[in-house]
């Protein structure tokens, strides 16, 4: 009896004990494996998740600003003026390129009606601006894009019978007023003949354009004549306007490892920053704190102008506007499309995007594209270019400030 009670308190055997260490190893390494790709595929995840909140906010804002292409822009002035747009740089700065898109190109002092939209293909190579080599660039004018909050306030004046009222009381609205230091431009609007929209200036000011929101000064803005009413503009709360709008560019650039900004380590090679620059009043700069960054990882903007030259209903698409005049634009363009290509997420070793070229323009096939371009990702991206989520976003928007309405 005692040694069977003994031997039923013997422990495990060496080899027994190897054996289940092993397994234990196995069921271990094999649910590590599968944590690491829960991780890994939960912050691929997020990532994908954060690049699709990025692209959604970026596009609003875009497409915030296309739809206000205009709002605000006379089509012609009542006096000569002389105003100031973006001033050139030294060469291969971003005013120089960006002054290549003033309504006289290249050249700071402006006489001509202001273009709503204008912009083109940017081909400079080895500039010192790092824009994207063959993504466009985009310029849209109008008084509420600007960053002040004036520039999202406007009112009235109507015809009082009187030349010039002695006093003068725009209209007022429950809240968003405009206020005495808000810098404003006029723009009568009348039916007297054919439907117009002229800027107002001061004639007994050199032609002045703008003025501070004060009944004194807007007494040399008031309507003089019935059939006309005279809207007014905000355009800036710091400083006086260097133009009677307010510019915004759109670009894509890679920024140096010294800007503020950089590219985040997740993005792919030779891909940028898309970003939004409002031009100063002060000094017709876009550089350095009027430049916002809108999305990350991009590689290519395409914008692409839908025409009606014949005014037939026909339409055409085109990837510039250069050579058209502010009025054949108003009557011309019909629609703008916005195509940026970016990457969802980061890097993904396990993942392979099964096309060398995408469309980045209206496609039929993905691939080939008229207007626009068709991206070579092998050829511009590089090495790695197959292991990243390619994704081209777009929109549309109809230019509803161009026509004949307020």
């Amino acid at each position: 009896m005692k040694r069977i009670q003994l031997c039923n308190k013997r422990g495990f055997s060496l080899v027994e004990l190897l054996v289940v260490m092993a397994m234990f190893v196995i069921i271990i390494a094999v649910t590590g494996e599968t944590f690491s790709r829960i991780m890994s595929q939960s912050s691929l995840q997020s990532k994908l998740a954060v690049s699709n909140i990025e692209g959604i906010v970026s596009l609003e804002m875009m497409r915030k600003d296309l739809g206000s292409a205009g709002f605000g822009i006379p089509w012609a002035f009542d006096a000569p003026i002389t105003y100031k747009e973006v001033k050139p740089g030294d060469a291969d700065s971003r005013e120089t390129i960006a002054a290549a898109y003033n309504a006289t190109p290249g050249t700071e002092n402006q006489t001509l009606v202001p273009l709503a939209v204008s912009g083109g293909n940017n081909v400079l190579l080895g500039d010192a601006t790092k824009l994207i080599e063959g993504s466009d660039y985009l310029v849209i004018r109008s008084t509420s894009i600007g960053a002040s909050s004036a520039a999202q306030r406007w009112s009235f004046m109507n015809y009082t019978g009187m030349s010039k009222p002695a006093t003068l009381t725009p209209q007022s609205w429950t809240q968003d007023n405009l206020t005495s230091s808000d810098w404003v431009v006029v723009v009568k609007v009348g039916l007297t003949s054919s439907f117009s929209k002229e800027l107002v200036t001061n004639s007994t000011n050199s032609g002045a354009f703008t003025t501070q929101y004060t009944a004194a000064n807007l007494n040399y803005y008031a309507p003089d004549q019935s059939k006309v009413t005279n809207y007014i503009y905000g355009v800036s709360s710091t400083e006086e306007p260097r133009m009677p709008f307010n510019r915004a560019d759109y670009y894509v650039r890679i920024p140096a490892d010294t800007d503020g900004n950089r590219l985040p380590q997740r993005c792919a090679p030779n891909t940028g920053i898309l970003y939004k620059a409002l031009v100063k009043h002060s000094n017709g700069t876009v550089s350095g704190n009027s430049e916002f960054p809108l999305l990350d990882c991009v590689a290519d903007m395409q914008v692409v102008y839908i025409l009606d030259s014949s005014s037939n209903g026909q339409t055409t698409e085109t990837d510039s506007l250069a050579g058209l005049s502010a009025k054949e634009i108003r009557d011309q363009l019909k629609s703008i499309q916005v195509y940026i290509l970016s990457h969802e997420g980061g890097k993904d070793s396990f993942y392979t995007y099964p096309k060398e070229k995408i469309a980045v323009g209206p496609s039929a096939d993905g691939v080939n594209t008229g207007a626009g371009r068709s991206f070579d990702l092998k050829e511009t991206i590089k090495t790695g270019w197959e292991r990243y989520r390619w994704k081209v976003y777009r929109f549309s928007v109809n230019p509803a400030n161009l026509a004949s309405t307020l």
